[in-house]
């Protein structure tokens, strides 16, 4: 079990956003893209699109 497994929608979200941008922006390396992976499976499970986190990320409290 991953540690994103037991974040709420809105924090998970804001760290798939968040580690997305900064690996655009080069301040992480490419390598962080395991960590989207696992993201990204924790909220498949949830059936959470990738848009879906993006959205949640714009609505949340945590996006300012």
């Amino acid at each position: 079990m991953s540690a994103y497994e037991q974040l709420p929608d809105q924090l998970l979200a804001g760290f798939f956003v968040e580690i997305n941008n900064n690996i655009k922006k080069g301040k992480l390396s490419k390598a962080m893209n395991y960590e989207i992976a696992l993201i990204q499976d924790v909220a498949c499970k949830r059936g959470l699109s990738k848009l879906d986190l993006q959205k949640l990320y714009l609505k949340s409290p945590l996006n300012s």
